[in-house]
């Protein structure tokens, strides 16, 4: 249960009620005090500690409703009272037993029509137990790890495992049974069985929905940082995301320039120098160390099978700007362009749909491209210069040109390839790659933009 708890923390603060590790744990000691039997109980406690003011306890109710919905009201169908006139047929005399229940005194309680076993699951629908259906469906929650579901076309696959963790197969096996014998009460308790599991069916799928919203509120981020380039596009806000991902880059790169720029404690010197005051370390001695800004140019592949990878890499790079200042951008699918400009005169998203459409989904010619980069910026790659190249490698047999590739990575400081490929794809078919990778400082498989981030991030603490 604490672990419930932490989820419905980590809703409350995504939707903007802040709440903090140590009120956390206040929460939990508060429902340990409590008890979790008496839901108002349960929700006072958790309102105490959590909302803090009318505003916050406006958020607070509407995600306590939400977060712990128990359902499975009770449907009068599946049991009808005892002194209903259902308990008796139009002669007057008793109906017969329900498969399942049994004679009283006749030792065959407990099994259903044809002799096989009534289950559990079959018991609580028909009874109407909410709360003992209620607590199976939170242990097949737990059972499946329900908590684990990312991406939309898993709703199925964990409604499913709900179902069978409360015990859907042995359900099944019992409506089975029941068909197979025959008679009117057999007929009569498969059909409310199949009734009362159509609303348990619903009931699962809120759940799994629920869950499912939950984790795109929680984890919107980490979700998309793992889905592929090919359909990221399909998420609105995509945007927003590589930016905040930018930024956590930036904020951290920050600190390392001010560490730089501060220097590291030189111990030698510093005890040097203060000798003069018998040991004491009056004015510490600092060795500094150069870094210099990046300087980045970043090719990138623009024809159809690699468009995406590409729009993403420039949006990343040139979210970057703050530390990556000297960046240049050049396009090519069958020619190489530089796009720089684009940039700077119009904003990022705007520049990469105006590449796009003026050089991008032709066909591709590596040789080409890199014929074009040496004549466009032969004598501004030097030392400081870190090369990114963005591209599968597949060059439609054309000459692969891996010579000028060589004296780049003899003049640059180095050459980064990013190939949207797995890597037990590369030299398939019509990919150079296996030409070009000695020709380069360091190349990745990067599908994703958690390894664009993870490149770049090693890109700025080595360039």
């Amino acid at each position: 249960m604490d672990r419930k708890l932490t989820e419905f923390a980590a809703l409350l603060r995504n939707n903007g009620l802040p709440v903090s590790p140590p009120e956390v744990a206040d929460a939990v000691h508060a429902v340990h005090t409590v008890g979790y039997a008496d839901r108002q109980r349960f929700h006072d406690a958790l309102s105490c500690t959590l909302a803090k003011s009318l505003p916050h306890r406006e958020v607070f109710e509407r995600c306590f409703d939400n977060f712990f919905q128990f359902g499975l009201a009770p449907d009068n169908t599946a049991s009808a009272p005892a002194d209903s006139d259902t308990d008796t047929e139009q002669n007057g005399s008793p109906p017969p037993p329900l498969p399942g229940q049994g004679s009283a005194g006749s030792g065959s309680g407990g099994s259903s029509g044809g002799g096989s076993a009534a289950s559990a699951l079959g018991e609580q629908l028909m009874a109407g137990d909410t709360n003992a259906l209620a607590l199976a469906l939170a242990q097949a929650v737990e059972t499946a790890r329900l908590q684990n579901i990312r991406v939309i076309t898993q709703k199925g696959l964990f409604g499913r495992r709900l179902l069978n963790a409360m015990g859907g197969e042995a359900l099944e096996a019992e409506i089975s049974a029941l068909d197979r014998d025959g008679s009117a009460s057999a007929q009569r308790r498969a059909e409310a069985l199949r009734q009362a599991r159509q609303r348990l069916r619903s009931e699962i799928r809120d759940t799994v929905e629920r869950y499912f919203q939950l984790a795109r509120r929680q984890d919107r981020d980490a979700i998309m940082r793992d889905v592929d380039f090919a359909t990221l596009r399909e998420f609105r806000d995509v945007e927003r995301v590589v930016q905040r991902m930018a930024r956590r880059l930036i904020t951290v790169h920050r600190r390392r320039d001010k560490l730089a720029a501060r220097g590291l404690l030189d111990v030698k010197a510093t005890l040097r120098h203060n000798v003069a005051y018998d040991g004491v370390l009056m004015q510490p001695r600092w060795r500094h160390i150069r870094k210099d800004r990046p300087r980045v140019m970043a090719v990138c592949d623009v024809s159809r099978s690699v468009s995406q990878h590409a729009r993403f890499l420039l949006l990343f790079l040139y979210s970057l700007q703050e530390v990556i200042p000297k960046l240049r951008a050049f396009a090519f699918s069958s020619t190489l362009h530089e796009v720089t400009k684009s940039f700077e005169r119009l904003p990022v998203e705007a520049a990469i749909d105006e590449v796009m459409d003026h050089y991008g989904f032709g066909s591709t010619d590596y040789g080409q491209a890199f014929r074009d980069l040496d004549d466009l910026a032969r004598h501004d790659i030097d030392r400081r210069t870190t090369l990114i190249i963005l591209g599968d490698a597949r060059n439609n047999n054309g000459e692969a040109e891996a010579n000028l590739l060589h004296q780049f990575h003899d003049r640059a400081k180095q050459v980064i390839w990013l190939n949207p490929e797995a890597r037990n794809r590369w030299g398939s078919g019509d990919s150079e790659m296996l030409r070009y990778l000695p020709a380069c400082t360091h190349a990745h498989s990067c599908r994703n933009l958690g390894d664009l981030e993870r490149i770049v991030d090693r890109l700025l603490k080595s360039a």
